[in-house]
C-alpha cells in the first residue's frame, strides 16, 4: 500500500481518525468512539478501531501515518489555490452576472471581504484536522514495537513532518497560532486559555522548525514507494520556513543538499502535469491522484469557466466555475518565446471575448472519467530558484546565482539574463534586480502551484503589487467593487466561530 492509497476497510476502520469531531481545534470523533471506561457492558465494535486499542502493531501505525498523508489532499484540492493564487495578481475570478453564489470568495480575490467571511474556515480546520492525526500517531507510536527500529522513526519523521507542514500553512495566512502538540479528545470550552494563540515566531521555533529538522535527519534520501516523503521534501518545507523568516543563510545549505540528492529538471515543462510521467525527476514531493481508487482533483470543475459546458473540461459538474482564471497580468508578463505559457493557460473565444483558464492540469481519464493529475508540492525548478534568491541575499553578483536562474530559463526557451546585458529585459544589474528577476521567473514558472502570494508577502512586496493589480484590474473590469484593493492585508481572518466559541482575539484590522 502506498501512503495515498487507503482500502475501504480500512477508511470504515479508521473512522475517528478520518472524520474528526468538528471543532476547528479538531478533537476525536467522539460521535463513535465511547467516552465511557471500558467495562464488560462496553464491548469494542468490530467494524473500526476505537482509540484506546489502536495502534497496536506495524500495520496500524502505517494507516495511521496514511491518514496524515490523506489529509494534505483536500487542502490542495480545495484550499491552497484560494490562498496561494487567487489573493495573488495570478489568477482571480469571471463575473458571473445570473450566478452570484460565490461572492464570498469573489471578496477575497478582491481584498474586500469581512471577518465573518465563512472562506476562512476551511484551511484553518482543515489544517488542525491534519495536525490532530499527527499528533496521534506521535502520541501513540511508543505502544508500538518494529522489527527495524529504523522504521519507526521513519514513521515519526513523516508524522512531524505533516504537523509542521500544516503549521506552516497556518501561519502564512493567519499569524499567531495555538500550538497543540497533544491528542484532543473532548469540546473543552477553555480551549483558549489551555491553547492560547501564539506569537509566529513561537510556533516557528517550538513545532515548525524542530519537526522539520527531526525529518531532515531521519527521513530517508529515496525511497520505492512514490508519494512517500524523503528528505528533500523536509529539506525543501525548512528552507522555506527560513526564507519566509528571512534567515537565508540558514537556507543555503539546505538548498545546496537539495541540489546534491540527484534531482533533474524534466526536459520539457510540460512533463512535470502529464500523468503517464508522475514523479519524475524533477519531483521532490507531489501529491498523488488515481482515479481507479477513487482519488482525483476536482478543483477543474471551479476552474473552468462558467458556461463552456464540457468543451473545455469534460468532468464539468454543475459546480460554480470561472475560478482561479488567469488574470490578462499573468498572460502578458510571459515572454514571446516562453514555452511555460500554452502548458499554463488556455484560452476560449476570441477578441474582447476572449477567456483565459488554468490550463496545466487539465487532463482527462476517459476510462475512470475522474483528473489523473498530480499535484506538485515541491519540485527542483523551487528549489533552483530558492538557492538563487539566498546567494543572491549573499552577495551580489554571485555568478552561481545566474547560473541557476538561467537553468530554469533555459528550459522554457528564453535568453540567458546577465550583467551589463545590452537588451534592457535581460539585464540583471543590481541586488534589486535580481531580486525582481527572481521574483518574475517564480511568478511564471510556478504559477497555479499555490506560491506567488506567500512569495509576495515573505518579499514584502505585496502590498505594492497588489495595488497596482488593483488599478489595472479596475480599469480593465466595470465589475470590479469600487472600494476593492484598498486595503491590502498579509495575514487573513481568525474564522469568526473561533472568536465566538473559544473566545480568541481577531487579527489586528479585521
Amino acid at each position: 500500500m502506498t501512503p495515498w492509497q487507503m482500502t475501504i476497510n480500512d477508511a470504515k476502520q479508521m473512522t475517528f481518525l478520518m472524520k474528526p469531531y468538528k471543532l476547528t481545534i479538531t478533537l476525536l470523533a467522539l460521535s463513535i468512539l465511547s467516552a465511557c471506561q471500558k467495562d464488560y457492558l462496553n464491548v469494542d465494535p468490530i467494524d473500526r478501531y476505537v482509540y484506546y486499542n489502536f495502534p497496536q502493531n506495524e500495520s496500524q501505525v502505517e494507516q495511521a501515518v496514511v491518514a496524515c498523508y490523506r489529509k494534505v489532499f483536500p487542502i490542495v484540492n480545495s484550499q491552497l489555490w484560494i490562498w496561494g493564487d487567487l489573493l495573488s495578481d495570478n489568477t482571480s475570478f469571471r463575473y458571473n452576472p445570473t450566478d452570484r453564489g460565490g461572492i464570498t470568495i469573489e471578496q477575497l480575490d478582491e481584498f474586500i471581504a469581512t471577518s465573518d467571511n465563512p472562506n476562512f474556515n476551511g484551511l484553518y480546520q482543515e489544517s488542525f484536522e491534519g495536525v490532530q492525526r499527527s499528533n496521534y500517531v506521535l502520541q501513540n507510536l511508543g505502544k508500538v514495537s518494529f522489527v527495524v527500529p529504523e522504521t519507526k522513526t521513519i514513521r515519526e519523521a513523516e508524522a512531524r513532518f505533516f504537523r509542521a507542514w500544516h503549521y506552516f500553512n497556518l501561519v502564512r495566512v493567519y499569524g499567531d497560532m495555538p500550538i497543540v502538540t497533544e491528542v484532543l479528545t473532548e469540546p473543552d470550552p477553555n480551549t483558549a486559555t489551555r491553547f492560547p494563540r501564539r506569537p509566529v515566531a513561537e510556533v516557528y521555533s517550538q513545532v515548525i522548525v524542530p519537526d522539520v529538522q527531526f525529518a531532515v535527519e531521519k527521513l530517508p534520501k529515496t525511497t520505492t514507494q512514490k508519494g512517500r516523503l524523503t528528505q528533500g521534501a523536509a529539506l525543501m518545507l525548512l528552507a522555506k520556513a527560513y526564507m519566509t523568516q528571512k534567515r537565508f543563510a540558514e537556507a543555503l545549505p539546505l538548498l545546496q543538499t537539495t541540489l546534491g540528492l540527484g534531482y533533474t529538471l524534466n526536459a520539457n515543462y510540460v512533463d512535470n502535469f502529464d500523468p503517464l510521467k508522475k514523479n519524475g525527476p524533477e519531483s521532490i514531493f507531489e501529491v498523488q491522484a488515481d482515479p481507479l481508487l477513487g482519488y482525483s482533483f476536482t478543483f477543474m470543475n471551479q476552474f473552468t469557466p462558467w458556461g463552456t459546458g464540457t468543451t473545455i473540461w469534460p468532468g464539468n459538474s454543475n459546480s460554480r466555475g470561472g475560478l482561479n482564471q488567469p488574470t490578462a497580468d499573468l498572460n502578458n508578463a510571459y515572454e514571446n518565446t516562453d514555452r511555460r505559457k500554452a502548458v499554463v493557460i488556455g484560452s476560449t473565444g476570441t477578441g474582447a471575448n476572449t477567456i483565459l483558464y488554468l490550463k496545466k492540469y487539465l487532463y482527462w481519464d476517459v476510462a475512470n472519467r475522474a483528473n489523473p493529475v498530480n499535484f506538485p508540492i515541491y519540485r527542483y525548478a523551487d528549489a533552483l530558484l530558492m538557492l538563487a534568491e539566498c546567494l543572491n541575499e549573499a552577495s551580489f553578483p554571485n555568478a552561481q546565482a545566474f547560473t541557476l536562474l538561467n537553468q530554469v530559463r533555459t528550459r522554457a526557451g528564453l535568453p540567458a539574463k546577465t550583467q551589463a546585458n545590452t537588451v534592457k529585459a535581460l539585464a540583471v544589474d543590481t541586488q534589486a534586480d535580481f531580486r525582481l528577476a527572481i521574483e518574475q521567473e517564480r511568478r511564471l514558472e510556478l504559477a497555479g502551484e499555490a506560491h506567488r502570494w506567500f512569495d509576495l508577502v515573505r518579499t514584502d512586496r505585496a502590498q505594492a503589487v497588489m495595488t497596482a493589480h488593483g488599478t489595472a484590474e479596475k480599469a480593465l473590469k466595470a465589475t470590479v467593487d469600487r472600494s476593492a484593493y484598498s486595503t491590502i492585508r498579509p495575514i487573513q481572518a481568525i474564522p469568526f466561530r473561533e472568536i465566538q466559541q473559544f473566545g480568541y482575539t481577531q487579527n489586528a484590522g479585521w
